[in-house]
């Protein structure tokens, strides 16, 4: 174990360096509208029906693929459309037809709540490769952390809709744990496998947008614990794929047991993101002020090979309580949506969380 832990603590950090100076574009999320039909307690863009944000416009998404399709392979690069909620932008599947032609594989996140039966053909026909539903508890959990009635119902008719049609290279659904649906984990396991998901990602609140000021989101420490227990579980079953998705680094007892590859935050290494006024980020979750540049004045490739070092090379944020932590090799500061830019230190550690 003593040996295993060694080679651990030197190699990943290697490859991880390694990967961080290659910085091989692999994914862009592109935030296409801040509208939304539900109104979750966790939402970190405050997302609205009525949202007075503006849509990108599909030539300006057009226009950055087309940049990136000049200097990259697109058949290399996931672009995924968020938001909001993607289905309410006008025109989605014609952009996606679009995003397509251009030889991008592309796909959304979606809360489910607006899909239908004819949303399959249209999503096959624009050429769609990826789709994630969320499902965030059983009935009386999922509509309240959603914010409106039935929100359960149109989300699960949606995943057993989708998952009755296997046209897309992946297909999964997410969800959120917190203080209200934890105790309810089996339950919903269960019914996960029942609509017939292969793959289930579970994570869990971060201190950030609407669910910083809200206690009966995040969990505590016994609690995280507990969840983790349930996963490792959970996975041993071997029915369907089940792991926790990156939040964070999770420490020696949990990392590589909850899920199969080690931690390690892509934002700004593999990652970038287009937000919905044109800013460059490296990730739609971290602070908005850690921009690089905006699509209406700067070359998105320029900005991506010669404005992200600040996310390549983590050394500036081994300070305050990171400062002399055995576990910095593998961690770098976290996950850079737990960022401070306030305080100049993680908003999270679960090491100490979880100690």
């Amino acid at each position: 174990m003593g040996l295993r832990s060694s080679l651990r603590k030197t190699l990943i950090p290697i490859a991880q360096e390694a990967a961080a100076d290659a910085h091989e574009l692999r994914c862009v999320f592109i935030e296409i509208t801040r509208r939304c039909n539900l109104a979750c307690l966790h939402c970190g863009s405050d997302c609205t029906a009525d949202s007075r944000a503006r849509d990108l416009p599909p030539e300006s998404i057009l226009k950055v693929l087309d940049e990136i399709r000049s200097k990259y392979d697109p058949h290399r690069i996931m672009i995924v459309l968020s938001g909001g909620e993607p289905l309410c932008y006008p025109g989605v599947f014609e952009l996606g037809k679009e995003i397509a032609a251009r030889e991008f594989p592309w796909g959304m996140v979606t809360n489910g709540y607006a899909w239908t039966g004819g949303m399959i053909p249209a999503s096959r026909a624009a050429g769609m490769a990826s789709i994630t539903v969320s499902l965030d508890g059983l009935e009386a959990d999922h509509d309240w952390f959603r914010g409106r009635e039935d929100s359960f119902r149109r989300a699960s008719r949606a995943i057993e809709l989708l998952a009755r049609n296997p046209c897309y290279r992946k297909m999964d659904v997410v969800t959120c744990v917190n203080r209200r649906n934890i105790e309810r984990l089996n339950e919903l396991y269960e019914l996960v496998k029942k609509l017939s998901v292969t793959s289930w990602r579970i994570f869990t609140i971060s201190p950030i947008g609407r669910a910083a000021t809200n206690p009966e989101l995040v969990l505590t420490g016994p609690e995280l614990r507990g969840l983790f227990e349930t996963i490792k579980e959970l996975r041993s079953r071997n029915e369907i794929a089940v792991s926790y998705s990156e939040s964070g680094y999770l420490g020696h007892e949990f990392e590589g047991v909850v899920r199969d590859q080690p931690f390690f935050c892509q934002a700004g290494i593999s990652v970038s993101g287009v937000m919905i006024n044109g800013d460059i980020l490296a990730c739609p979750n971290i602070d908005r002020r850690f921009a690089q540049g905006n699509i209406a004045a700067d070359s998105f490739v320029d900005v991506w090979e010669h404005r992200y070092r600040i996310f390549r090379d983590r050394s500036w944020m081994g300070r305050g309580g990171c400062a002399g932590c055995g576990e910095w090799r593998l961690c770098r500061g976290n996950s850079f949506h737990l960022f401070d830019p306030e305080s100049s230190s993680t908003k999270l550690c679960y090491c100490r969380l979880l100690a």
